[in-house]
């Protein structure tokens, strides 16, 4: 019989217990017979005591005998019920060429592997680079400011969250999430993801599991083009397919899905003046705040020892502050670098990134404040306009050097420009900085929001502002458009014509993307049993 558990422990009691949960848990339950089974399902932190501090753990157990007695007379037990395995019916309708995925991201590999298990044999086309030749394009930027358009961080194999602190979190309810989970594991990531809070893979890790999801996907049959830039496509409805136009040529293709990530600005625009329906969607803009990781060690654990840094690692955090437009923490990095993140030539933008281990001296977040219809209206085109302007504006302030704009925190409250930097570590940004004012780049109102909440933040984690330095901007936390679409995730007005994950403004983040990716290659399955001879 299986049974849930619900303990917590302190850290220290953790580490005595780290290799054999088993006897943890039949020592704190009692337990007078050999457990059949144990699996921890959930791991949390608990530092509302700090500096004493707790996991909060969850089990499934299986016992027999006598010690299914002792736990049916326990408050803190529950009988475990299995989920049952979701099955697919197959769907009628024979596609009759390959499915085309534009984009490589979470959302259009997940896509692609769950069409390609499927026997649909997609082709995924991709205008930047594959992951090994996009990784020492992206170091030549990073280190030597050799900007590439086509293949950079926001663009190319397993698109902007490969060079990320790749968060998996989500706030999805969908089951397809458990999903995504175990197929990230089976791909490379550590199993741990599938029962911490708030986990992470690092750069690192998503970087290997990219690489395992091409080479299934093509084991399968898929296709992949890389450095192949989309740039249009014709339904013909007679000969029931769509002809796709590449810089490389035309493809012909049973259906087309749009994963085309929240940066793929000149895309989007062509496929608005296509036709394609939209509307402006919120998103948020700010900064990116830097402090020693050691700090913020200090604040959210109330220590900084040895045990810490051993099960802990370096911490994060997440602030919110509601004034007139909201103000949160976004995709905060421990142990992590601010890294250029611009698309386009002539734009500044900045992201976090760190690796599986956290393990860098700074630490970093964004600090964004939201923005919408009452900034640009309801034309997507402004929407997209809003964003790039603040991206360029940088760009001329800073030196047309792609180096970013920096600032004391202390001085953007009080105004000023930084001269010279008032913190005791480099920021991490290795293009560089210029020093000014995020208050002369970032539109007033925004600017206002954003010192309110640094305020505020300050309160809860007393010295966030002295001991800050500012670099960005940081302008895509999410798509500034969301098209429109049907139940089954096709374009109004567009059969066989599909738009999904964050350029189409429906997902946040990997988890999210790829969750609507899967959904979506479900979708498809559910109307067609597979391909034409």
């Amino acid at each position: 019989m299986k049974f849930q558990y619900n303990t917590n422990v302190t850290i220290e009691e953790y580490e005595k217990y780290a290799k054999n949960l088993n006897q943890l848990v039949k020592e704190k339950l009692k337990l007078r017979e050999k457990l059949l089974s144990c699996y921890l399902i959930r791991k949390s932190l608990d530092a509302r005591k700090k500096p004493k501090l707790y996991f909060n753990l969850k089990f499934i157990i299986e016992v027999t005998g006598k010690d299914q007695e002792i736990l049916l007379k326990k408050k803190t037990i529950s009988h475990y019920q299995e989920i049952p395995e979701r099955k697919l019916p197959v769907g009628q309708r024979i596609l009759a060429k390959p499915p085309v995925i534009v984009g490589s991201g979470p959302a259009g590999l997940f896509c692609a592997y769950q069409l390609a298990l499927n026997g649909f044999k997609p082709i995924i086309i991709e205008q930047g680079a594959a992951l090994e030749k996009r990784i020492k394009i992206v170091n030549e930027y990073i280190t030597q400011g050799i900007f590439k358009e086509g293949t950079n961080i926001a663009f190319g194999e397993g698109g902007a969250g490969t060079f990320s602190d790749a968060k998996l979190t989500s706030r999805s309810k969908n089951p397809l999430l458990v999903k995504v989970l175990e197929t990230l594991v089976e791909f490379g990531a550590a199993e741990e993801i599938l029962y911490v809070n708030n986990p992470h893979l690092g750069t690192d890790g998503i970087r290997k599991v990219v690489l395992g999801l091409r080479e299934k996907i093509i084991e399968l049959g898929g296709e992949f083009y890389f450095e192949t830039r989309f740039l249009d496509f014709q339904q013909d409805l007679e000969q029931d397919f769509i002809r796709i136009e590449t810089d490389k040529g035309m493809i012909e293709s049973g259906l087309l899905v749009l994963a085309i990530g929240h940066s793929s600005r000149a895309t989007t625009r062509r496929l608005l003046n296509k036709g394609l329906p939209a509307k402006a969607k919120g998103f948020s803009v700010g900064f990116r705040i830097e402090h020693k990781a050691t700090f913020i060690n200090k604040s959210q654990y109330g220590r900084d020892d040895e045990i810490v840094k051993k099960l802990l690692g370096n911490s994060d955090y997440h602030l919110t502050y509601k004034g007139e437009k909201g103000v949160y923490s976004f995709c905060m990095c421990p142990g992590g670098y601010v890294v250029p993140s611009n698309s386009n030539k002539e734009e500044i933008v900045t992201n976090g990134m760190s690796y599986s281990d956290r393990g860098g001296e700074l630490s970093n977040s964004a600090i964004v404040a939201t923005v919408n219809s009452e900034d640009f209206g309801d034309d997507p085109f402004e929407a997209l306009a809003y964003q790039e302007i603040i991206e360029k504006e940088a760009y001329k302030i800073t030196g047309q050097n792609y180096k970013a704009l920096g600032q004391n925190a202390t001085d953007f409250i009080e105004g000023k420009a930084s001269e010279d930097i008032k913190v005791d570590f480099q920021p991490s940004y290795k293009p560089g900085i210029t020093l000014g004012d995020f208050n002369q780049l970032l539109p007033k109102e925004v600017s206002l929001a954003i010192k309110g909440a640094l305020l505020d933040f300050n309160r809860k984690l007393p010295g966030f502002i002295k001991e800050g330095f500012l670099t960005g901007p940081e302008t895509r936390t999410s798509s500034p458009i969301q098209f429109s679409r049907d139940e089954l995730n096709k374009v109004l007005g567009y059969n066989e014509v599909y738009a999904i994950g964050e350029g189409a403004g429906f997902a946040g983040g990997i988890v999210s993307s790829a969750i609507d990716g899967l959904r979506t290659g479900e979708n498809i399955i559910l109307e067609y049993r597979g391909l034409g001879e």
